[in-house]
């Protein structure tokens, strides 16, 4: 189950990471096999750090709860928002042709109920 966490920094929040970033990298390098995919969340113009984003591979929903509860940015307060939710990849996908699958199924889809639609109209 991949889960996409996103988490914003309360006011003051990025500046006061900085003095609990080595915990905070020292726990992604321990739980690394949970991490698909993570990095900073950047103001419109990039100079400013606002959050982190993360993708995170579980089993369950509350072993990612686990996981951030336990993560020291959240267990030091730094953050004004988070949201957990769940993440069907689609691109990139182990299947080569996943996204012309898709296709298909998505015209078909439509067609049907265009039709189905088009009859009660």
């Amino acid at each position: 189950m991949l889960t996409v966490v996103r988490c914003l920094y309360r006011p003051g929040g990025a500046d006061e990471r900085l003095a609990i970033r080595d915990i905070h990298v020292a726990y992604m390098i321990e739980n690394r096999r949970w991490l698909d995919q993570g990095g900073a969340l950047m103001s419109a113009d990039g100079s400013v750090v606002e959050g982190m984003f993360l993708v995170l591979r579980h089993e369950t929903r509350e072993a990612a709860d686990a996981f951030l509860a336990n993560e020291p940015y959240t267990r030091a307060g730094l953050f004004e928002s988070v949201t957990i939710e769940p993440f069907e990849r689609f691109v990139p996908h182990p299947d080569p042709q996943f996204l012309e699958h898709l296709l298909v199924s998505a015209r078909e889809w439509i067609a049907r109920n265009l039709r189905t639609h088009e009859q009660r109209g």
